[in-house]
């Protein structure tokens, strides 16, 4: 796959005739190919209907690009509808990568197919050759190239079409490099009871809703289950938290396999091209130009309950999609805006924490109220300095120690996370308590592959890290099932912080 991608970067010419593509395979060079063509290099493609292995989007995919671009071509050797000269090997079975350069040509030929399976899975065995263009043998491949371009039928709509309803009734159909999730993964009890609801809503002509459903009890996969039924062809996904935007994307590549492409759109990345789009508030709200109001037919927002705050108002109003979904553990807010009107006033399911808990569908915990005699919290933000100096001095810092060690497993490896109320204070606490364990700690300012490190870290039993402080970053939508220890070490005046 590496050298494919390498010489589409820098050919001037290239030419694969290739048995199966799956889009779950292309998605890997589907990018270095468009680049190539805007580029101006010239492009050729021959590909298959063999054993009905190629799917339906790789061949959209090709036709879409041989609309936009004047220098790519595709053909198909179509084993059940042949063509004006009534030819078809019933057997095309190539593995075939011919790329020109200025001075040189070379040759990729052997048993990889553009799959995910053959790309990045199977042992294949290819042979590359570095040659020039007048060497007999790349000639000869060319040769052979252009006989079954020849030969093989110009990839249409119309024949697109025709192989999209022979797939429907098929008999044999390989889908073995999808590795589809439906089939390892079902809907919990909250999800099949959401999804029966938000079904029953859209077929009533309501497109837009909200479904509150306790931290931990499945949104994200509620979410991607709704839009596998949905079926959209874009998808937009809006959250405002780097760490969880990824956690979010995985989970739809889990649902869909390689049905759908996923990409980011973020600081650190504009996957523009992908069918999902997975971006974070602030980046599609400086991006809304660039986007057709239309652009997205399924959007889901979650952890709306900011939904309130500029950014994701401009984004819910710019749009205009097919249905919008909202996800959040709770509608309340302490300013008392109202996130529910932003749906339409429509909450078609709601799981609380205790149902959450009583079905099996988050982990039962046992919470301990620890009296702690010396910090003053009933001081003011203005004592803010004093407060903290009193939280992390030595004394409490002992005292805190000690309630670890009383209420910890045994057993096991310490793996907590402890809620701070700023940035000093979390680093404060993560030195003073160093004294007693391996800590770090995490803020807003560190990059999302610091923070991934930090969970990782501290659920791995062969690390060292046990207590993670952190501010802003852990209120709420990251998946860290290793934890066996919260510290609550912050005051909050909101039931829905505490909860």
């Amino acid at each position: 796959m590496a050298t494919i991608q390498a010489n589409l970067r820098s050919c001037k010419s290239f030419y694969f005739t290739v048995s199966f593509i799956k889009k779950a395979g292309l998605v890997f060079l589907y990018n270095d190919i468009k680049s190539a063509l805007e580029r101006g290099a010239k492009g050729k493609i021959i590909t298959s209907t063999y054993q009905n292995f190629t799917d339906v989007e790789s061949l959209k995919f090709f036709l879409k690009l041989s609309s936009v671009f004047a220098n790519f071509e595709c053909h198909i050797d179509d084993e059940c509808f042949y063509n004006e000269k009534d030819y078809s090997t019933n057997g095309f079975h190539t593995k075939g990568y011919l790329f020109e350069f200025d001075e040189r040509c070379e040759l990729i030929v052997g048993s990889s197919n553009i799959t995910r399976y053959a790309l990045l899975k199977n042992i294949e065995w290819d042979l590359v050759v570095d040659c020039k263009k007048d060497d007999e043998l790349y000639l000869s491949a060319i040769r052979e190239f252009n006989d079954l371009w020849d030969k093989t039928i110009v990839l249409d709509q119309e024949r697109i079409g025709l192989y999209a309803q022979k797939l429907n009734f098929a008999i044999e159909r390989w889908d073995m490099d999808y590795d589809l999730a439906e089939q390892k993964i079902s809907p919990n009890y909250m999800q099949r009871k959401a999804l029966k609801e938000l079904n029953r809503n859209r077929a009533i002509g309501i497109n837009r809703a909200l479904v509150i459903s306790a931290t931990g009890s499945g949104k994200t996969y509620l979410a991607a289950f709704d839009a596998l039924n949905f079926n959209p062809n874009r998808l937009l996904y809006v959250v405002h938290e780097g760490s969880i935007l990824s956690k979010s994307l995985e989970t739809f590549q889990t649902v869909f396999g390689g049905l759908k492409t996923c990409g980011m759109y973020s600081g650190e990345a504009k996957e523009v091209d992908a069918d999902f789009l997975f971006s974070t508030n602030v980046s599609m709200c400086r991006s809304l130009e660039f986007f057709d109001k239309k652009e997205f037919d399924y959007i889901i927002i979650d952890e709306c309950h900011h939904a309130v705050a500029d950014t994701y108002r401009r984004i819910i109003e710019y749009f205009e999609p097919e249905f919008l979904l909202g996800l959040t553990a709770t509608e309340n807010r302490m300013d008392n805006k109202d996130v529910v009107a932003l749906f339409g006033n429509n909450i078609p399911y709601e799981l609380r924490l205790r149902d959450a808990i009583i079905n099996d569908l988050i982990v039962p915990f046992h919470y301990y109220g620890i009296r702690n005699q010396m910090v003053d919290y009933s001081l003011s933000d203005s004592a803010e300095r004093r407060l903290i100096s009193q939280i992390e001095s030595e004394d409490n810092c002992k005292f805190i120690r000690e309630q670890i060690e009383k209420y910890r497993l045994g057993g096991q490896k310490l793996k907590a996370l402890a809620f701070c109320r700023n940035i000093q204070h979390a680093r404060m606490m993560a030195e003073n308590m160093g004294e007693y364990y391996n800590t770090a700690f995490l803020t807003g300012k560190n990059k999302i592959g610091e923070r991934i490190r930090a969970y990782n870290d501290l659920q791995d039993d062969n690390k060292e890290l046990e207590i993670l402080f952190a501010v802003d970053i852990l209120n709420e939508g990251v998946d860290i099932p290793g934890v066996n220890m919260v510290l609550f070490l912050r005051p909050t005046e909101s039931t829905t912080i505490f909860i």
